[in-house]
Parts: structure tokens; C-alpha cells; sequence
């Protein structure tokens, strides 16, 4: 029968009492920061005094004591470390090594007074810029019987040496174990004398403290959930989110960590009542890394992990639902906002499904900065989702759907032409005009066919409009109905503008294919309604002169033959921009020659 190995079952055990030890000096850590951190009337610092009691009561219980030993920046139990500052000046060991205490002990029949007086006087004494007022002075006046010191004097600023090193002459009288320095014994020494840096600037102290105390431990994590809704204060958000995040990662209980989810939707929307967008967006954020963090872990099959990720995600699907979409235009209607860039920036970290509730914004907001900053907002999350942005075509409201329609252009995505279809004869023409400038943005052939169709609205400033467009596109799809209604015998009944427009886009159209259409148009003669027939000929010739042809050339040069003074005339003129047009090309060329 093999012997038990009581040594190692030893050295097991002790690696538990380590831990454990490790644990309750983290939290008397996250204790101390919580009196920092938070105001005198705040339930959290009670929490955590009161956990702090019971976590020592119960490790006492079965060990008796518990003995620390202090050093400048590290904390000892058993000669091994279990707390270490990192920086001199800035954490928990140095708090107490500052003011002379070598060692901290707790005894077993700890009571709680005892606990919440030692983190008071820690915390009082990190406040305080008496610099007659020192940690060990007001520990003494408390009289704690079950949390004891060795301290050496301060004044003198001496550590105990090795036994080696200590000489025969040694003072002994110089420790002092369960005993505090009475106040009175360094009274006599002026403030001046006081070498501790720490005396020069309490606040400095507080601040590196603050900086460099470790994170929360996942025992405290369902206390501090429980309790961060009663806090109204407004700090650091970076700092909270960063707790929040590590309290998300160690919940065990789904259930739990559903409330904490609902808590964070109470403050989510606090924050936007507030009107403290920036910092909603960085809620959101924070949330967004949490649910992405659940998904690509290795351990993506743990359906915690996953339940996690979807509950998470169902917050942030929620703050882009429609009611609370709707409560953002009416805090901007109500309140003097004029700088709306938190704003974008909140609903920029919105997920896709608020899409169609900010669409909304554009009927609910009155003020125009505000509608211009949601259509910013629209043009960026649209981007891949213009079949949302779509629904927005359909509204009621003309200046919806024309903000809509810009959006859709801006974006200029080929998909979106089929929202447009919708709308190019809606009965506003602000609306049909601003369907045409999109439709100038937007690439693919259902866009030119839509342009097509333009041509036939009712008003001809659309038509116009839809012309350039045309031209711009340099769609060859246009070129039958341009035809077509050129050829017609009303074409010359129709107003200047629209004429001259709509040859001169044929011409940019069909280049030279146009030629011997628009010779026939010039060389053609009428009796009927001569005025109105010469100016068609006339815009016929200056669509001539915009084809890049030597035969558009040529054909001019034949007309201007006439014997029509006015058409000679408008020959002469379009031969002129021909060659105008020839010396700013070859201007360059001139240049690098010379």
C-alpha cells in the first residue's frame, strides 16, 4: 500500500490559503477604492465594507489570524506575494508603508466596526492634506482590538534589518507590536522635519491610487450589479465600462446577467434623457465589443457565451427601436441643441435595425440643422442597407420622402434605383426633381431608363433637368426617344430652353451620329410659324458645334454657305467655338514644346 503523500497534500492546502488570501487583500484593494470613488451616502462602499467583514470573518474562522507583511510596494502572507503596487507612490502597500506600518494582522472575533474604521482611517488619511494627520496616529485613537500593527517610527524612517545585519547596540524599543506611536511622543518634531513625499501632496497620492488599484474580482461582481443603478453620480464612463465588462465576463448565472443587461438599458437611457449622448455612443460601443468578444471566443460553442452575445446584441437592438428613436426627436424639438455632432455620433453606433426610426426623425425633427444631420447620418449606416433607406419612399410627407431620395443619391448605390421607380411621379415636384439629381449618381441602366422616362413630365423644368442627366450619363438608351420627339412637327412648339437643351444633349449623346440628323434640321424649311422654326434651326447648329468631328466641322462650314443671314450668322459663331475649343486642347502641347 503506497505511503500518502502528506506533503504534497500540504503544499496543496497552502496553495488554497494563498489564493484566499490573494482574494481578501484584493478586495480591502477594491474597497478603499470604492470610499475614493464614491460620496459617504452611497450603498456601494457599504457593500463592500460589509463583504470585506464577512470574507475575513470566515477566513479567520478556521486560520485564527492573518498576517500581513508590509513592504514599499508589496504585501506578504507566509513570505509569498499577494498584493504588489507596481509603482512606488501609487498603491495600497505604499499607503501603509508610508506612514511606518511593517505588518497588519487580523485576528479571529473580528467585528465589523473594526473593518469599517481601518478603511475609513486608510481613506482619511489619502484625503487629508493635515500633515499632522497620519495613519497610525488615528488607527491608535480607534482602539481596534482585533486588527493589531507593528509599526516602526516614522520620524525615524528605520526597517527592521535582517537578523544578520542587527547589531549588538540595536534599539529595540524603536518596534513596537500592538501598540500604536501616541500622538504626543513626535509632537516635538516640527512639520518640517517630515521627509514622506507623500505629506507634500495628499491629492497626488489620491490620484495615483486610483490609477493603479486592480480590477474588481469576480466575487463582488453580483454586489456591485446590483448597486450601480443606485448610483446617480457621473464619472469616468471609460473606467465603469471597464468594470461592466469584466463583471458581463464572469457572470455565471444567465439570469443574472439578463438584469444587469436591463440596468444598462435603465442607464442607456438615463444617458439619453441627460441628453449626454457621448457617452451613450460609448455604451453602446463597449456593448458591441462585449457581443463581438462573446462571438469570435474560442469557446463560441458554450451556449453562456452565446446567450450572451444575443441578450447583449437585444440591447442594442433595442436603443434603436422606434419609441426610443422617437424620444431623441423630442428631446431635440424641446431642448436649444445646436451642436448636433453627439448626436450623430449616438446614432452612428446604432445597429442597422434603426435604420427605419431615424428615417423617421426626418418627419418628427423641426429644425432643419437637425434633419440635415440625420440625412449624414442616413448616407453613412445606408451604405449597405439601401433597401431600408427605401421605405422611406413611401411616407406621406413630401420632405421625408425628398430626404429620402437625397439620401438614396448620395449613396448612389445601383440598388437603390428601384426605390426611386416609386417616386419619379410623385405629385410634389421637389420630390420628381430631386429623384432626377439622384438618378444622375447612380449607375446602371435602370437609372437611364428612369431618367427616360423624365422626359415625359409634366413640368419642363423636370424635363430639362432629366436632359442634362442624360447627357451626363451619356446614355445611348436615350438616343430612339430623343429621335423621336425631334422628329416630331410640335418639337418647334416647345419653349426655347427645353429645345436648345434637349438637341444639344442628343448631340453630346450620339456624337457623330448625329450629324446628318441635325444637317437635315438645319437644311429643313417650313412656312408655318417661320420665328419659332429658325430658332430650331439655330439651337440645331450650336448642337453641331459641341461634336468633336472633323465632318461636324465640315457640315458647318457648308451651312454657313446660306444665304439665311441669321443662320450664316449662327454657323460663323459655332465655327468659332469649334476652333476656340481646338486652341485651349493644343495650349499644352505649345507649352511643352517651346
Amino acid at each position: 500500500m503506497p505511503e500518502f503523500d502528506f506533503e504534497t497534500e500540504f503544499e496543496e492546502l497552502n496553495l488554497v490559503e494563498l489564493e484566499s488570501v490573494k482574494r481578501l487583500v484584493q478586495l480591502l484593494n477594491n474597497t478603499l477604492k470604492s470610499l475614493l470613488i464614491y460620496p459617504d451616502n452611497n450603498p456601494i462602499p457599504k457593500e463592500f465594507k460589509r463583504k470585506l467583514f464577512l470574507s475575513l470573518s470566515e477566513f479567520l474562522d478556521s486560520q485564527d489570524e492573518l498576517k500581513l507583511d508590509v513592504e514599499h510596494s508589496r504585501l506578504l502572507f507566509d513570505e509569498k506575494v499577494v498584493y504588489e503596487d507596481g509603482e512606488k507612490e501609487g498603491g495600497l502597500a505604499y499607503v501603509l508603508h508610508k506612514d511606518g506600518i511593517r505588518e497588519l494582522a487580523f485576528l479571529k472575533g473580528l467585528e465589523q466596526g473594526e473593518i469599517e474604521d481601518l478603511v475609513e482611517v486608510m481613506e482619511a488619511t489619502l484625503k487629508s492634506t493635515d500633515l499632522e494627520e497620519d495613519m497610525v496616529t488615528m488607527l491608535w485613537e480607534k482602539d481596534l482590538n482585533h486588527i493589531k500593527c507593528l509599526v516602526v517610527d516614522d520620524l525615524l524612517d528605520v526597517d527592521v534589518p535582517s537578523a544578520e545585519d542587527i547589531p549588538d547596540d540595536w534599539d529595540f524599543s524603536r518596534l513596537l507590536y500592538s501598540e500604536i506611536v501616541p500622538a504626543e511622543q513626535g509632537a516635538e518634531l516640527g512639520v518640517e522635519d517630515r521627509q514622506d513625499l507623500t505629506y507634500k501632496s495628499r491629492e497626488e497620492q489620491t490620484r495615483k491610487l486610483l490609477k493603479r488599484l486592480k480590477e474588481f474580482s469576480p466575487e463582488e461582481v453580483k454586489s456591485i450589479q446590483q448597486l450601480l443603478e443606485m448610483d446617480n453620480r457621473r464619472r469616468s464612463l471609460d473606467g465603469f465600462l471597464n468594470i461592466l465588462t469584466e463583471i458581463f465576463i464572469e457572470e455565471k448565472d444567465f439570469s443574472e446577467f439578463s438584469q444587469m443587461m436591463e440596468t444598462v438599458e435603465r442607464i442607456l437611457g438615463t444617458l439619453i434623457n441627460m441628453t449626454d449622448f457621448h457617452s451613450a455612443a460609448k455604451m453602446v460601443r463597449g456593448l458591441k465589443r462585449f457581443e463581438k468578444m462573446m462571438q469570435k471566443s474560442p469557446e463560441h460553442t458554450d451556449p453562456l457565451k452565446k446567450n450572451k452575445a444575443e441578450r447583449t446584441r437585444k440591447v442594442v437592438d433595442g436603443a434603436g427601436e422606434e419609441e426610443n428613436i422617437k424620444r431623441i426627436s423630442q428631446i431635440l424639438n424641446e431642448r436649444e441643441i445646436t451642436e448636433f455632432s453627439t448626436v450623430k455620433e449616438y446614432l452612428f453606433s446604432l445597429n442597422w435595425n434603426s435604420i427605419s426610426p431615424i428615417i423617421h426623425m426626418l418627419g418628427d425633427l423641426k429644425g432643419f440643422l437637425a434633419r440635415r444631420m440625420v440625412c449624414e447620418v442616413l448616407m453613412e449606416k445606408g451604405k449597405d442597407h439601401p433597401e431600408l433607406l427605401g421605405e422611406g419612399t413611401s411616407d406621406k410627407r413630401w420632405y421625408v420622402v425628398r430626404n429620402v431620395v437625397f439620401v438614396l443619391g448620395t449613396i448612389g448605390s445601383e440598388r437603390g434605383s428601384k426605390f426611386l421607380k416609386q417616386v419619379i411621379h410623385h405629385p410634389d415636384l421637389r420630390v420628381r426633381r430631386e429623384v432626377v439629381t439622384a438618378l444622375f449618381k447612380i449607375p446602371g441602366s435602370e437609372a437611364g431608363t428612369l431618367l427616360i422616362s423624365s422626359l415625359k413630365d409634366k413640368d419642363k423644368r423636370i424635363r430639362i433637368l432629366a436632359l442634362r442627366g442624360l447627357a451626363q450619363r451619356k446614355e445611348k438608351e436615350a438616343m430612339p426617344v430623343l429621335m423621336n420627339i425631334l422628329g416630331d412637327d410640335q418639337f418647334k412648339d416647345k419653349a426655347p430652353e427645353e429645345k436648345k437643351n434637349m438637341l444639344e444633349s442628343f448631340a453630346t449623346i450620339a456624337k457623330g451620329e448625329a450629324i446628318s440628323f441635325l444637317v437635315k434640321m438645319v437644311n429643313k424649311r417650313s412656312w408655318l410659324k417661320r420665328d419659332k422654326h429658325n430658332e430650331t434651326r439655330i439651337f440645331a447648329i450650336g448642337a453641331l458645334s459641341l461634336i468633336d468631328a472633323p465632318e461636324a466641322k465640315a457640315a458647318l462650314v457648308q451651312l454657313s454657305k446660306k444665304r439665311n443671314k441669321a443662320i450664316r450668322q449662327a454657323c460663323q459663331y459655332a465655327l468659332q467655338r469649334i476652333e476656340y475649343r481646338l486652341t485651349r486642347r493644343d495650349e499644352p502641347t505649345k507649352v511643352t514644346q517651346s
